[in-house]
């Protein structure tokens, strides 16, 4: 019986392989019953809130829903930003005050361009515009030639409330009663705002122009319409079958959310 020729022991063992993506596991956000061949995507689920996240190559987006995951589980960043905005006086435990805890990367079904990233828990009160805001302009002190930490990163879009596509309207009327309140001339200075819609890969292609007005018209007259400089901005995206919308202060300012914004040319 022949014998195997002995491995010498002083062999030098393989290198390590290289990091695969295809190991790391992403969830689908979708409903129970239904699964990727719906012809009709699902939209994620309302109660999500976290940001709405593009790469610079369609092929890297995993790659840039866990680039910003780690940036907002870093524990300076947290110290800093997990910030729930609410009046200590007013504080109740568990209601008016939770900190988000983790973040997590999740597809959006038939978007494949871009990836969700929630904040966990469900509940928190953390304002993911604050987190986004924070997130540029740290990119922004450092430089694009020293910011290194989002190499697969294009956008990190806030999200503050999700509905079905179909039924942007009444997200809308909900967004614009909380965050538009009437504004009496004589006691306080008039406001500006726009409204920005945006598709990546949507279920029904609306019609920009028609959407942008009908979101408009739910806002009280006592702001105006400013399409070069507004002081607030209606952010609407439809990514697959659903539309995420926020409400932000100086976007143009923030590069419309861009990271690495000296490369960033409107």
């Amino acid at each position: 019986k022949k014998k195997l020729p002995r491995r010498p022991h002083n062999t030098t063992p393989s290198p390590p392989r290289p990091a695969d993506m295809s190991s790391k596991t992403f969830k689908i956000a979708m409903p129970e019953g239904l699964d990727t061949h719906d012809t009709s995507p699902p939209p994620l689920p309302s109660w999500l809130k976290g940001f709405c996240v593009t790469s610079k190559a369609p092929s890297d987006v995993r790659r840039a829903g866990l680039e910003v995951c780690n940036l907002l589980a870093d524990g300076f960043f947290k110290l800093s930003y997990d910030d729930v905005s609410v009046p200590r006086s007013m504080v109740k435990p568990g209601e008016t005050e939770v900190p988000y805890d983790t973040a997590e990367a999740i597809l959006v079904p038939g978007s494949p361009g871009t990836i969700f990233v929630a904040l966990r828990p469900d509940n928190t009160t953390v304002d993911p515009v604050l987190l986004a805001r924070a997130l540029i302009e740290e990119a922004d002190h450092v430089g694009a030639d020293g910011w290194t930490k989002t190499a697969h990163t294009q956008r990190i879009i806030p999200v503050e409330s999700i509905a079905p596509e179909m039924d942007y309207l009444q997200l809308a009327k909900q967004i614009v009663s909380q965050r538009f309140p009437e504004i009496q001339p004589q006691q306080e200075p008039m406001k500006s705002f726009a409204v920005r819609y945006e598709e990546h890969s949507p279920a029904v292609h609306l019609n920009s122009a028609e959407v942008q007005k009908a979101v408009a018209d739910l806002v009280p007259d006592s702001y105006t319409v400013n399409l070069e400089n507004p002081d607030l901005t209606i952010l609407m995206v439809v990514a697959g079958g659903c539309v995420m919308m926020s409400v932000v202060e100086g976007y143009e300012k923030l590069h419309r959310f861009h990271i690495h914004s000296a490369s960033y040319s409107a």
